[in-house]
Order: structure tokens, then sequence, then C-alpha cells
């Protein structure tokens, strides 16, 4: 493949290669056409540019092969290139070439992060070979503005040149994602986005957080530090001046000059009267630069110095406490540099004259219009209100589009829980930020940086961001090795029962910027083309599941405590920037996540255009598994009862270990009613009323007090049988014995004997039959059973619900549809 670039000026020769990004290149031009982005990528003639700091005589251009332009005779100046097409992707790795035509005795890139530096190598000249700088760039998961400032001496002379080109992620829009990602971490995490050293850097919108961010104040300055010394420059050469006046008392002696009249006569009378060591005042003006614009500026000099130290300084600490440098001499070499004029202009002899900076008690016209002084004024308002002002002048480092769509990811749940799913906020742990050495915003992890929610039916909701689970956890242990999930959503019932122990479950969600793009070993060779996330992905999140164990103390004083253990992980699922209709397509990790709570959802900022929203399918798992805003407070323990009964009868929470059962209630009971007598024999009749009955079927449609997903659970998961029969003295159905039940098979209508049932048949419908034991008689039988249908004899409820139970009515139900 040609070179990417192929850039030739009067003192070297530049070229860019890649091995190949053809494939990048119809990712991106595919995600631009999906987002419906428009079929030119953007509003201008071109997708992208190189910028060139400063302008630099260009005698021949190449891109991808293709020659633009070759004018050797009269090479023009550029400072911006424009292509036509991105060439830089995420994830890429690029070979940098430097050839050098004279004499160049070094040659290295002076960039703030030392690991970027050290992938590029020098080798002087060598007979016929000439000098040359070559080097290599993996862009990973940096976007934005990648800058290689190119120092070298030539024939003695230092030059720098500075190239600046655009990484575009592949996965989402640059222009359209991020801005929403950066929108909604900036709202809770103001300034938490920003990086001292990163390899690329961004156009930086307005923040209007005015609190002390040194890295911004850095990246604000070394753009405005060439204005700001230029009219340094311009005051130090004419500084403004205020005509004062002034009043000496002096001897006659020492008078000089025209003396006034009135003053010649007292000195007159004076003297006749033997006065001669008499001071008299003698009125004087005189040019000061003692003003307040002096003051102004004379403030704003040292207090740029004195932060520029302060950064240095503590920047060099840190490197030295650091075990892997990451800042390179070159930059804190810079930051040192950057001291000495002002340095300079402190000793000009005019600022000695000049006093403290007390605060104008008005506007002053010469800080605003004259030339000099202007501009100062300018740049400190601006360095004083940070990015606010000219803002997309300025660049500065971000972290890498992983950790912002991470905290995006959380960020999102957040949201979807207080907008859609009816929770308010009571606790926020996560507000406060914390600078580490390098002057950088860190999240406050785990639970102790959680929010809690709260709804009206009682739930309670903690949402925390990488939680760590270790060893020595004593409510959750990883019993081998500490886990650290990327969001953990852990949900808390209301007790409402004090026989039934407080419900508790968690979901974990993983934030993966990554699209599958190779088969993996058992991949058909021909796959759909949408977007999946990667093998290994889905495989940590088996291992998130399986790793993290519940304990909870139990037993007596007189038994010891023990510890219980449970599996409190309903789900993992990673969370990764795939693009999809949601709101008409199928989530290609639906079976996965319905059968074993192992999957990922596609996630990306949503801009509510015809392709549906980014969230959509997260937002319905989320509503299936704890609701949603529309919970009444009418009924709220028997609303959150439902919920919570719900995912314990999902097929991923009933997956045991082979040869055991799931149950959630271990006393679940199934009322049901014995048909009319004269469809059946007699014998069959007698058998109940006697308690020797071994039988009963029930036709599988008939049980539809429970949803058709969740019917097989429930149903394996009864362990008796309350037979109501009639009463023909009170005319009505009752319950007198409760029958355990030994097993529980679906069979054909016609597998179904004689003696089984009562009479024979040939339908072919399907049934449950039931195996019974030997019957529990009742000290008080259960009245008034209704029987206008079959079905109004069903209810599922617990052995323990029955206890002092006399009316069918007041009997109390489990697994009610939510």
């Amino acid at each position: 493949m040609p070179e990417l670039i192929k850039l030739q000026t009067p003192d070297f020769e530049l070229s860019i290669w890649a091995h190949d990004i053809d494939s990048r290149l119809s990712v991106y031009e595919k995600t631009k056409r999906h987002r419906l982005y428009g079929d030119s990528g953007t509003d201008k003639a071109y997708a992208t540019e190189i910028r060139l700091t400063p302008e630099l005589s260009v005698e021949n251009l190449e891109i991808n092969g293709a020659q633009r332009f070759n004018n050797p005779d009269s090479a023009g100046k550029y400072s911006i290139i424009p292509l036509k097409a991105p060439i830089f992707f995420e994830n890429t790795q690029y070979q940098f070439e430097c050839v050098f035509y004279g004499k160049v005795a070094n040659a290295f890139i002076a960039h703030r992060n030392h690991v970027f530096n050290e992938g590029f190598r020098f080798s002087p000249a060598s007979n016929t070979i000439p000098a040359r700088l070559t080097g290599t760039i993996n862009t990973r998961n940096d976007v934005g503005w990648i800058h290689l400032p190119l120092q070298y001496e030539l024939d003695g002379k230092h030059h720098s040149q500075s190239f600046a080109l655009e990484v575009f992620p592949i996965k989402m829009l640059l222009d359209q994602d991020l801005p929403s990602m950066y929108q909604a971490i900036d709202t809770v995490y103001p300034l938490w986005r920003f990086s001292l050293s990163e390899k690329t850097e961004q156009d930086v919108g307005s923040n209007r957080n005015r609190g002390h961010f040194p890295i911004m104040w850095l990246a604000n300055f070394s753009n405005l530090r060439a204005r700001f010394e230029q009219g340094l420059k311009i005051i130090c050469a004419s500084p403004h001046s205020r005509l004062k006046s002034h009043t000496p008392q002096v001897k006659a002696a020492r008078l000089k000059g025209k003396i006034p009249h009135k003053l010649h006569e007292q000195i007159q009378q004076d003297f006749k009267s033997g006065q001669y060591d008499k001071r008299y005042k003698t009125p004087k003006k005189y040019l000061s630069v003692d003003t307040p614009e002096n003051r102004f500026v004379k403030m704003s000099v040292l207090r740029c110095k004195q932060q520029l130290a302060e950064f240095e300084e503590k920047l060099r600490k840190a490197q030295q406490s650091t075990p892997n440098q990451r800042l390179s001499n070159s930059f804190l070499n810079e930051l040192q540099s950057w001291q000495q004029p002002l340095k300079a202009l402190l000793n000009q002899s005019f600022f000695k004259e000049v006093g403290p900076y007390t605060e104008m008690s008005r506007e002053s016209l010469v800080l605003q219009q004259k030339t000099g002084y202007s501009a100062v004024y300018r740049v400190w308002q601006e360095l004083k209100f940070y990015l606010d002002i000219f803002a997309h002048h300025s660049s500065i480092s971000m972290k890498s589009v992983a950790e912002i769509y991470e905290v995006w990811c959380f960020l999102c749940i957040k949201q979807l829980l207080e907008d859609e799913l009816g929770f308010h906020l009571i606790e926020n742990n996560a507000a406060d930020l914390t600078q580490n050495d390098f002057f950088e915003y860190q999240l406050k992890d785990g639970f102790a940086g959680a929010f809690r929610f709260k709804r009206a039916d009682g739930i309670i909701v903690r949402l925390a961001h990488e939680p760590k689970f270790t060893q020595k956890g004593t409510k959750i242990r990883s019993y081998l090795v500490s886990q650290e999930p990327d969001i953990v959503l852990e949900v808390t019932f209301p007790q409402v029962d004090e026989r039934v122990d407080q419900k508790q479950c968690i979901w974990i969600f993983d934030a993966k910027y990554r699209i599958k793009t190779n088969l993996g070993r058992f991949d058909e060779s021909v796959t759909d083309s949408i977007d999946r996330v990667p093998d290994d992905a889905i495989n940590q999140m088996h291992r998130y599941r399986d790793a993290l164990i519940h304990l909870s103390q139990t037993g007596s004083k007189y038994s010891g405590q023990y510890a219980s253990k449970s599996r409190p992980v309903f789900g993992a699922f990673a969370l990764y920037p795939g693009f999809f209709d949601q709101q008409n397509a199928q989530n290609p990790y639906r079976d996965a996540i319905e059968e074993v709570g192992i999957g990922a959802f596609a996630l990306l900022p949503s801009q509510n255009t015809n392709n549906g929203c980014g969230h959509q399918w997260l937002l319905q798992f989320l509503k299936d598994q704890i609701g949603d805003a529309s919970v009444k407070s009418a009924n709220l323990n028997s609303s959150h009862s439902v919920i919570s009964e719900h995912l314990y009868v999902q097929n991923a929470s009933r997956i045991p270990h082979y040869g055991m059962q799931q149950r959630y209630y271990p006393d679940l009971i199934l009322t049901a009613a014995v048909g009319p007598s004269e469809e059946r024999s007699a014998n069959y009749y007698d058998k109940f009323k006697s308690g020797v009955a071994r039988w009963y079927h029930i036709r599988q449609d008939a049980i539809s007090i429970v949803e058709n997903r969740s019917k097989e659970h429930i149903i394996n998961e009864i362990s008796y049988l309350a037979i109501s029969l009639p009463d023909e003295e009170n005319n009505c159905y009752q319950i007198s014995k409760i029958w355990p039940v030994k097993k529980v098979v679906l069979v054909p209508r016609y597998n179904i004997s004689e003696e089984q049932s009562g009479k024979s048949s040939v339908d072919d419908k399907l049934y449950f039959l039931f195996e019974l034991g030997n019957p529990l008689t009742l000290h008080q039988a259960i009245g008034n059973v209704e029987f206008v249908r079959f079905r109004d004899s069903l209810k599922l409820t617990t052995l323990s619900k029955l206890e002092n139970i006399t009316d069918f009515n007041a009997v109390e139900e489990v697994y009610l549809r939510p």
C-alpha cells in the first residue's frame, strides 16, 4: 500500500504509512450512513485537514499515492492542507519517517507524553544515507487531534515545526456522539474528562465551571502566551503614565526657575523680618508610571509566573514519584522556558516603580483600548475564566474514548433510573472529585461514590462505579481474585413480611468500547454484518457472575454463626457502541439474556432520529426487571412483591447445579377443585374424600394465573395441592386436605389412565399430571371456595399463608402477574 501522506519541504520529506486503512474507512463511512449523518459527512467541502504550525513551504504533496501538486520553483506556504477523506482512525498503527536533506545534528519529537516520544528514533547521516527520524504511533482509543511537534537542528540553527492530524473513531461520530457524552458527563462530573498529557487533543467547548482547574489554565495559557508576551513588550516600550502633582516644601535658597509673584512677595517679607530658614510650598507636576493599569499588568505577570512555577515544581515531584515516566522532559523544560520572558519583564526598571494592585473602582479605557494593554487585559480575562471566551481556539487533552464511554454508560443508567423508572435521588456520594498529582480529576470509585435512589413503592437502588470485590468482603466476596466491574446496579426490595428475608438483587454492566471484528474459533465463516460485542467481553460477564458470592450470617447462639452462600448476580451484561434501529429491531443477545442472564446491550447517545433510540433495549430490560414510573402507590406491598417474585421465576434464575432443584417458595401450594361428580367415576371421588387419591390432572392452558414463559418453573416448584371438594351441607366447595406433590409431568390427555383421572379420553391436549403422597388434614377446613368456573378455584399460595385461614377469599396469593 502506498504512503498515506508524502509531504516534501525544502528541509525534509515526511512520509506516513499504515498497513491498511480501507477497512477502517469503510466502517467509518458505514457508521455515517447508518446514523443518517449526510452524504458529505460535514458541511465543509472536505472531511478533515492537516494543520501546520507555523505555516510551511510545501514543494510536493501526495495523498494515498495520488499527487496533489508539485511546484518546486514557486513553493507556497500552507497552514492548512485539506483532505477529502479521513486517513487517521482509532486503534490503528501508523509509521512515520522524516528524511532530512541537509546536515541535521539532532531531531526529536517534543510531545508532552513521554511514551509518545519514546516511539521515535533519530538516525544521523551515514555515508550516502541521509539523517532521518522514524517512529510508530498506535492511536488506540485516543481520538481528536494528534500533534507531532518536530524539533531539529539544521546547519547549527534550531527549527520547530508542528503537524496536527485528526484521529477519527469508527464506532461513533466524532462531532455528534462525543459532544453528547461530554455534555452528560460535564453535568455530573465537571472537568473530569480533561487530562494533562494524552496522545491526542480536542477543541474545547464552553465550560462554565469557574473552579480552580490547573490543566485548563495551562492549556489556555499555552495558546495565549504569544499574544500575552507581545502585549507586554509593547507596554515596556511605551508604558502608560499619568501627570501627577507634588508639593514639596523647600527653603528659598533652593528655589529654581521662575518664582510666582505672590511667593516672591512672601519671601521678601520673610527676609525683612529675619526668617531665612522658612520653607515654602512649590507645586510641581510630573509623569508617573505607578498607575492602576500598570499595577494590573504587573499583577497579571506575577500571577502567571507564580502559576507556571508551581506547575513545574509539582509536576517534577510527581514525575519522580511515578514508577513509569509519563511526562516528557521537553514538556517540563518548556514550562520552565515560559517563565523566562516573564522574569525578564518583571526586571524592567519601570516595574520597580509600580506598586501592588488593588481592585479598580471603575472600568479603565486604557485597559480596554490602548495598544498592548488591551491585549494583556483580554488574555488575562480568558485565563481568569479559563475557556469561556474563544473556546474553540484552544485545545486540551481528553481522557481516552474508552474511559469517556464507560463513565457515560454509568450516567446513562442513572438518567434512565430517574427519568424513565420513577426513582428519585436520595444520596449522592459521587459529586466530589479529587485531583491527582498531575492536576487531573478522578472519580471516587466503588460504593463510597455511589448514587442511591428510592421509588414510591419502597424499592431502593444503589448505582456504583467500579466497586472492588475482594477476598476480605463481608457481604459480597470474591474468593480467589479481586473483581472490579464497571457498573453495579443493586436493587433492594422492602421487607413487608418478617418471615421472609429482604430481597436484594444485583446486575452488573461492563462498558466495552469495542465491536467484534474477527471471527471466533467456533463462529461460522459467514456471519451477519450486525454489530456484536467481542467474545472475550461475553466471557468476562460469565466470570463476574460466577466469581461473586453473597454471604449471610445464619444460625443461633447455640449452633454458632456460619456463612450461608448464594449468588447475588442475576445478570451480567456488556455495553458496547453498536448501532441498531432499536425500536424495530431485536437485540441479537435477547435469547441469551432470557435463558442464562448473560449478554450485551448496544448503547449509543440517542439523537431520536428515524432509526430509533440508542438505549431502548437497555431501558426495556430495566423496566422488565424492576418496573417503571407507572408504578402506583395504591398497593405498594403487592407491587414490589410481584416485581421481586418475577425476578425469581425467569429462566436465568432457575438454572440449578446438575441433579438439584431451584425453588423460591419451598412450600408453594396450588389450590384446585375436583370437577363435577357426574363426569367421573364414583371411585375417583371416594379416593379424595378418604385421602387415598394418588393422582390429579389439570389442563396446561387452564393454569392462566401465571405467565406462559414462567409457567413451567412455577409448576415444578409446587410442593402441595390443596384440593377442594363439594360441601353438600353448605352448598359450596371446601378444602380439608392438602396433598404433597411427589412428581409432576406434562403428558397428552390420552396417556392418562381412567384410574388416574376418573374417566378415559382420546384427547391429545397437554395436561399436567401430579403424583400425590399421603395428605395432611387441616384442623379447620377452608370454605367458601367459588366454583362458577374451574379457574376460580385456582390460586398459588404457600403453606405458611394458609395458617388460621377459614375463608377461601382471604387466601393471600403469590406469583401474581407483574
